[in-house]
């Protein structure tokens, strides 16, 4: 019988009927720490064993939240399977480091939910096109023709889900380039045959617009080139998948990056992009 004395943390008090516990011995020692994953929650909980005698424990647990990544973006997907989904798998991006290393590279991160939600039967496809940002009068471009910055390729890509959909997680350059606040991913609709094939109004004023009056060769060309790479990775966003509780735990003890880097050449290739 595992006996359970919740305690209040500064996330507010947490009782013992949200989980279900099971006890691991290791050789009877009189000190055990158990981890447990909330289902759908990206957090774990520290059992510390006081005890382990003929079966019988006490325990005390303190309560370690993973935070969540701001999702607000996605308050458009007005599917609540498609949204959970686009949440689990921003929240996965954000806790490996995704966007931390690839987000500059927008034809990995449109490739890749492109793979994950087609793989979850979702209709999910590679859209190239290019990107503006105007406020004030000004004008921003993100893989415009001619505007591509130093160490860069010409276009960007984003992923289009079930056509109804514009998924936009690769925004990194935005962030070195334009505003280091800028969101890391955005979702918009799609208006396939438009001016313009998604808008948004961003929090500083600014409207976003894709467009695919001007597509890059480069966009095809790199997607290619990046396939190894984006499986690589791919790799091991699947392990995290199986082995959740193993990640946030070290998420919580060691320091960063939580995610087992690929070798530096496969990173510099992956983040040269718009």
């Amino acid at each position: 019988m595992l006996e359970l004395m919740p305690k209040t943390s500064g996330f507010g008090e947490i009782s013992s009927h949200h989980f279900n516990a099971e006890m691991f011995a290791y050789n009877h020692l009189r000190f055990v720490t158990e981890l447990i994953l909330l289902n759908n929650v990206n957090c774990i909980i520290l059992l510390l064993v006081n005890s382990f005698i003929n079966g019988n424990a006490t325990a005390q647990f303190r309560f370690i939240h993973s935070e969540h990544m701001n999702t607000a973006f996605l308050h458009v997907v007005k599917e609540p399977d498609l949204a959970r989904d686009l949440c689990r798998i921003a929240d996965d991006f954000d806790i490996l480091g995704f966007f931390h290393h690839f987000g500059s590279s927008c034809f990995a991160m449109s490739a890749m939910p492109a793979q994950i939600l087609s793989a979850k039967g979702y209709q999910a496809r590679v859209q190239a096109c290019y990107g503006e940002i105007w406020k004030d009068n000004g004008v921003f471009y993100i893989g415009y023709q001619g505007f591509a910055h130093e160490g860069q390729k010409e276009g960007h890509a984003v992923c289009i889900v079930n056509e109804q959909y514009l998924v936009d997680f690769g925004l990194g350059t935005l962030k070195k380039h334009y505003d280091p606040d800028f969101e890391s991913a955005l979702v918009c609709e799609f208006a396939d045959g438009a001016e313009h094939i998604a808008h948004a109004q961003l929090d500083n004023g600014a409207d976003m617009l894709w467009r695919t009056d001007w597509i890059s060769p480069m966009v095809e060309l790199e997607l290619r080139s990046q396939e190894l790479g984006i499986q690589r990775i791919l790799a091991v966003y699947q392990d995290f998948q199986r082995n959740r509780v193993a990640y946030l735990v070290k998420k919580v003890f060691a320091a960063p990056p939580l995610m087992p880097i690929p070798d530096a050449p496969l990173i510099l290739r992956l983040a040269t992009a718009a």
